[in-house]
Formats: structure tokens, sequence, C-alpha cells
């Protein structure tokens, strides 16, 4: 085989398609390669979000047990003040009676208290 025909086989276009056939074959496996890491990396973003999701999720479940036990306490003294605005005078006379002596530490004249200073 002479140069001559060498190089017109290099230069044939029984040759040319098969180096073009090449091209976008690899082209297309660096598209797969790229669409497989913006899979990967949407699917890190997607797990990072929902644990950030779950946490915050957490915190307002506490925040509202919390914001539900003081709802419960000022219903518990809404009930006592319309309770003891319900009474009559006798009844309230006997309510700040134990006031007094429950939480004020009064005493009537003439009354003796004994402290138990043991603790039992």
């Amino acid at each position: 085989m002479s140069e001559r025909e060498r190089k017109r086989k290099k230069s044939s276009p029984e040759t040319q398609p098969v180096e073009t056939e090449q091209e976008p074959k690899s082209n297309r496996r660096y598209l797969w390669i790229l669409l497989y890491v913006a899979v990967f990396a949407f699917a890190v973003y997607a797990v990072i979000t929902l644990v950030g999701l779950h946490s915050q999720i957490a915190e307002k479940r506490a925040e509202l047990e919390e914001i539900q036990g003081e709802i419960t306490v000022q219903e518990i003294k809404n009930d006592e003040m319309n309770r003891m605005y319900n009474y009559s005078d006798d009844e309230f006379a006997d309510y700040i009676e134990r006031i007094a002596r429950d939480d004020l530490d009064y005493v009537k004249s003439g009354e003796r208290v004994f402290v138990n200073v043991s603790g039992d």
C-alpha cells in the first residue's frame, strides 16, 4: 500500500463517521454523569431540608405543650375567680379567712399557733 492510498483511506468518508460517533457517545456519557451528580445533589439537599424541618417541628411541639400547660393553669384560675364571684357573703367571708390563714399566716385574736420545727 502506498502513501497515497493511506492518505486517501484516512480522509475517506468511511473513516470519518466512526470518529464522529465516538464524540457523541462521550458527550452522552458526560451528560449521564452530570445527571447522576445533579440527582445526588438534590437528594442530599432534600435530606438536609427534611432533617431541619423535623427539628423545627419538634421545637414547635414542645412550645405548644408549654403553652397548653399555661392555658390549663389560667383556666383553673379563671374557674376559681368565677366561683368567688358567685359566692354568697358567708362563703366569701370563709374564703377570705382561709386565704388569710393559709397564705398570709394570720391568726385570730386569742388563738395559739403551734409550729412543728422537726419537719415531720
